[in-house]
């Protein structure tokens, strides 16, 4: 298994949920063991994505990081939500937002990575 806690979209990811559960824990109770635990769930799922993908043969990373990218979504809607409640505020929002910016970059960046490399394997 190779390592993967030296990789930027790591270092992003697990700051992402980090962040997650110090924001998550001044939830009021309504929304702490609802849209809070779907945060976490989300945020950890985002880091068992890429220890997947990093474990992964080049052939079969595309689907892990294709997930990754769906849960990226769900968080950021997540995170909208929460901000439109006003239980994060805007600035929290403008964190998490850029760290989403970042992990986004990286996965599309890979993606387009692998896909490419398909293509010119295939001709």
């Amino acid at each position: 298994m190779s390592r993967y806690d030296h990789l930027q979209i790591f270092k992003s990811t697990y700051a992402l949920c980090l962040l997650t559960y110090r924001f998550t824990h001044n939830f009021r109770r309504d929304y702490r063991y609802t849209l809070g635990e779907k945060m976490k769930e989300t945020a950890h799922k985002m880091l068992d994505l890429l220890v997947e993908t990093n474990s992964a043969d080049n052939s079969e990373k595309v689907v892990p990081l294709t997930v990754l990218s769906l849960e990226i979504e769900k968080y950021r809607m997540y995170v909208r939500i929460s901000c439109d409640l006003k239980i994060i505020s805007p600035a929290s929002l403008g964190k998490v937002s850029e760290l989403l910016e970042e992990i986004e970059k990286q996965v599309v960046g890979r993606i387009g990575h692998r896909i490419n490399s398909w293509k010119y394997a295939i001709i």
